[in-house]
């Protein structure tokens, strides 16, 4: 599996909607679907993604030995933003009206 797998395979079992997923990693609307574009997606990517989903990025060795984590541990996650969770969801509500042919009202 390559990088660009790895994100897509994390993306779709980590049972979250891409716009839970942005604003689990402080991101803006459409970042997900931008990440899982990119032809090579770096280690911090992968890393910031990993724990939007609830994952740990590890290195570990092919001879055994110890891992190596990459960023926080799961369990020391913050608290998601609540502001950003709010622009998630009306960014949401939003799309959802316009799908049924309403206007989503403006800021």
């Amino acid at each position: 599996m390559d990088a660009k797998d790895a994100l897509r395979d994390m993306v779709e079992s980590s049972g979250l909607t891409q716009t839970q997923i942005e604003a689990r990693a402080n991101k803006y609307n459409g970042w997900v679907g931008q990440s899982l574009a990119r032809p090579r997606p770096g280690a911090d990517l992968i890393a910031l993604v990993a724990r939007a989903c609830g994952y740990r990025l590890a290195l570990v060795p092919i001879d055994g030995g110890r891992a190596i984590t990459i960023g926080d541990d799961a369990a020391d996650l913050e608290t998601p933003d609540p502001i950003g969770e709010a622009r998630a969801l009306i960014a949401r509500a939003s799309s959802l009206l316009e799908s049924v042919g309403g206007e989503a009202a403006s800021e």
